[in-house]
Parts: C-alpha cells; structure tokens; sequence
C-alpha cells in the first residue's frame, strides 16, 4: 500500500506556537510485523538523521515495487523540542533546555503500568499473550494525560514504538566508530544487523538503569514472565540503541550506508521482499555495558590523545594527556590518562577543552567493572 504520511502536533505551551513530529508509515501490520525507526531523540545527533533520509529514499523504491510486506515506520526526526534549543549557533540538542533532563531518560516503565492489568487474563498461548500485553501496553498509555509538550512528545513516541516488533533508536557518539546498545534478552538475535552496521562494539544490559528508551519495549517481557511464571511470554520485542559514528560524520556516503543496513536488516527478516546478499563478518562479538569505561577527564584544561579510535588497548596504556594550561611550572602541565581496562578504544571527544569528571573517552571490554548507573548522562 501506498506510503501515508502523519503531522502530530504536540501540545503547545506558549500562544502561536506548536511543534509537530512528522511520521512515515509503509506496509500495514495486517500483512506481517512491525518496524519502527527514529532519529535523533538527541536532536544534536545529525549523523542519524542522515540515515534515515537515505533509508527512506530505499523505501520509496522498495514501496513502489510492490515489495513490503509488514510496516515499517520512520520518523526521520524524533525530537521537535530539541532541534529548536540552538546556543550562539550551537544546537543543544541533548538535554531539555526547559528543564526537563536528558530526552533519553526516564521514559515509562511499562511493566508497572501494565502487570496489574494483566491479571487472570493471560492465557497458555504465547502469541495471544503479545497481543494481551500489547493491548495491555496502549491502553495504559491513552490514559497518559499530558501536561507539558515533552510530556506529549513521549506520549506520542512510545504509543507507536509499542506497537512493534523491531525498535530502533538511532543516535550518535561524539568522535566514535558505530556501535550499540541492545538488551542481553536480544542477543545473538540481532547479530545479523550488527554485521551489516558494522558495529565495533555491541554492549549489553537488561537495565542499564536510565529508562532510556530502548529498553522500554525489551525489558516488559522479561519482567513479566517473571511475574507470571506460568504463562508463556516470549521476547517480543527487540530493541536497541543504533550510535552512527560521531558527530562530524554527516555525509550521503555514510548516511547511504548506515540506511542500507537497516535496509537489509528488513529483508532479512522478512519485512521486505528481496535479497540482502552475503552476511559480512562480525567485527566484534558482544560484552557487557558494565564493563564498558567510561573515561573522565582528572582535572581542567584540554585533552590531547595518543591512541586512533579503534585501537586494542591494554589495562595501564596512556591513551591520552591532559594539559593544565595555567600551570605555574609549565613542566608539570601534562598528566597522562590511562585505560583502566582491556578492550576496544572506540569513543573520545571532538571538543578538546574539559573540566574535572569530562568524557574523554571509552573502552568497550570484558571484564565488569560496575553495577547500578551504567550509563553517559
């Protein structure tokens, strides 16, 4: 069927004013499963934005061939509010300006707004259990009643993420090569789709303790069928966090790539018709968000590095310096920043000048390293 195109207006906090969330839907879900893609939640994250213009030019062919065979869903920009929060030409993209935190967190927790709802009513079949619950999921989130325009941007979000088989959340690193966030419940399930990504690294959490919102259509059914042991509850949903490379990584190459292997990843699970050719090699197998470093910046100054992205690293490698540019003794301005674990170098900063507890880097390796948070705010 042909592609239907939607304006969702969120609700308007000052007069004259109304931002609105434009979303592309292909195929029916009558025909088969669910997709859904946005981009840019972090509104700053152009590089994903770029992906799903490139895959939407793939699907305008694929639905003028006749070839979708589920729904497939973009939202080529997820975030009005934030595309509006430009700075002196900088667009903050990342947090509510309003007040409101960081867009990727704290979104709803729909195991405590459905487990009561599905009392006596799931049965011994896993198929209608999904649908029980997802009823289950949408009911609870009409009676949202929202009272600010962030408040109605995640209503509107998740009401049609829900709905889906196939979540993904696209975003970017700041200076990085492409990895992911997925639920260990989804893994080795999308190993195909971190192939074709070329992902590499791929980090694992069932909670990773934010509520970011990936983890609002993976975590309910794990979390259920713990709550009814006696009532099939498969893994419906697979959902995960798609980082495209860093922020100056804005280019019709990269973008064409990065929608191509959400493209394929469709075919290759039936949602298109047509042949995604050979699975390349994996570049890494997945690991633990715990034990993926964080690196902080030991004091005030700016930060040079001494390692290229992609790097295997070593516990005790110096991977960066940090330099104190208002040093008395100008020979003591340079300390050295160690990797505190082995694995994978794969992000650092794009802007060089920090303050004490900055990001300046991270190491996707093995070994765990803490519980609780595991998250970048």
């Amino acid at each position: 069927m042909p592609r239907i195109t939607e304006r969702h207006a969120l609700l308007s906090e000052t007069p004259g004013t109304q931002r609105v969330v434009t979303i592309h839907r292909y195929g029916s879900d009558t025909s088969g499963k669910k997709a859904y893609v946005q981009a840019a939640l972090h509104a700053d994250e152009t590089p994903a934005m770029a992906a799903t213009h490139h895959l939407l030019q793939q699907l305008e062919e694929a639905d003028k061939k006749g070839l979708i065979k589920g729904e497939i869903v973009v939202l080529p920009y997820a975030n009005p509010i934030g595309l509006d929060q430009f700075q002196d030409d900088q667009l903050m993209g990342r947090v509510h300006l309003g007040g409101e935190g960081n867009f990727n967190r704290g979104w709803f927790d729909l195991t405590e707004m459905t487990k009561d709802r599905l009392t006596d009513r799931l049965t011994n079949d896993a198929d209608e259990n999904v649908a029980i619950i997802r009823k289950a999921m949408q009911q609870a989130l009409t009676e949202i009643t929202p009272v600010t325009e962030f408040e109605s941007l995640r209503k509107l979000l998740a009401s049609e993420a829900a709905r889906a088989d196939f979540v993904f959340d696209l975003h970017c690193d700041d200076d990085s090569l492409p990895y992911l966030y997925i639920s260990d419940l989804n893994w080795p399930d999308c190993q195909d789709f971190a192939a074709d990504f070329g992902a590499t690294a791929v980090m694992m959490a069932e909670n990773s303790g934010g509520g970011s919102f990936d983890e609002v259509y993976t975590r309910p059914w794990a979390e259920l069928g713990r709550l009814y042991p006696n009532n099939p509850i498969p893994q419906a949903t697979m959902s995960m966090t798609v980082e495209h490379h860093g922020r100056p990584d804005v280019s019709d190459e990269i973008g064409a790539q990065d929608g191509d292997a959400l493209f394929k990843f469709f075919i290759r699970r039936g949602l298109i018709e047509g042949d995604a050719g050979p699975l390349p090699k994996a570049l890494c197998d997945a690991t633990g968000t715990d034990a993926c470093e964080i690196i902080q910046s030991p004091g005030a100054g700016f930060v040079t590095y001494c390692m290229d992205l992609g790097t295997i690293v070593k516990k005790g490698d110096q991977v960066g310096t940090l330099i104190d540019p208002t040093a008395e003794d100008p020979t003591k301005a340079r300390i050295p920043i160690f990797a505190g674990t082995d694995g994978i170098f794969f992000t650092r900063r794009q802007h060089k000048a920090v303050k004490p507890g900055s990001v300046v880097g991270k190491i996707a390796g093995t070994e765990s390293l803490k519980a609780g948070y595991l998250l970048e705010d």
